[in-house]
């Protein structure tokens, strides 16, 4: 099996991808699909969520492929992070494993591909290119869970509970699930204290949880943070 190609800028851009999975098998089978078949110059690799951001900032790669295990540590920093700085740097996930609320949270991020392992490698590397070219791919073993508009917007089916909260809403969530207090996540997001507890109540009222506790007892439960 070939060794994965680091990116190399003057490869030109709009050819490269970088693949985020712990799981190097997993990465270097689609590296090597992609080098035989796809329209990719280069491929790169990392396995955690600091890596793929650190690695977006200074490669700007063509694709990023998140794996299921990633998706909830990175999904909301990688998005913020290419909607205001790299927006031609389109995201595909891979979605056969999350569970209703994280697939709510991916779709609600506006990714460009949603993919299956089942579909096997050479499929992959078909749906990557066609992603790269700008289209948007759902994966035909996925539309039981997702289903995509005119737009190419992706939309959860199975859950839709938290397809309506704000992104706002989302990074309050998750912060307050993993423990944060409402004044260090004001100073985190850069917003008053009187908007987090505004959040926060509207969150736990639409989610029915009765307390801190509480909501992190569901977000660990949906697989929204690690316990």
């Amino acid at each position: 099996m070939q060794s994965i190609t680091p990116i190399n800028d003057s490869g030109g851009r709009g050819t490269a991808v970088l693949i985020a999975d712990p799981n190097l098998l997993h990465a270097e089978a689609i590296a090597w699909c992609l080098s035989a078949y796809g329209a990719f110059s280069a491929v790169d690799h990392v396995m955690t969520s600091d890596e793929l951001l650190a690695s977006i900032r200074s490669q700007r790669p063509s694709v990023v492929v998140i794996a299921e295990t990633l998706i909830v540590d990175s999904i909301r920093s990688v998005s913020s992070e290419l909607a205001v700085k790299l927006g031609e740097t389109r995201i595909a996930v891979f979605a056969d494993r999350l569970t209703d609320r994280q697939l709510d949270l991916v779709v609600n991020n506006r990714v460009n591909g949603l993919l299956s392992r089942r579909e096997g490698t050479r499929t992959i590397c078909d749906q990557l290119t066609r992603i790269a070219s700008g289209a948007s791919v759902l994966s035909s073993q996925l539309e039981s869970r997702a289903s995509q508009d005119a737009d190419g917007n992706f939309h959860s089916i199975a859950s839709g509970q938290l397809t309506q909260f704000t992104d706002r809403q989302w990074d309050v969530l998750i912060r307050v699930a993993e423990g944060a207090r409402v004044p260090e996540v004001a100073e985190e997001l850069q917003i008053s204290k009187k908007a987090v507890e505004a959040h926060k109540h509207r969150i736990m009222q639409r989610l029915g949880t009765s307390d801190r506790v509480d909501l992190c007892r569901w977000a660990i439960r949906e697989g929204l943070i690690h316990a």
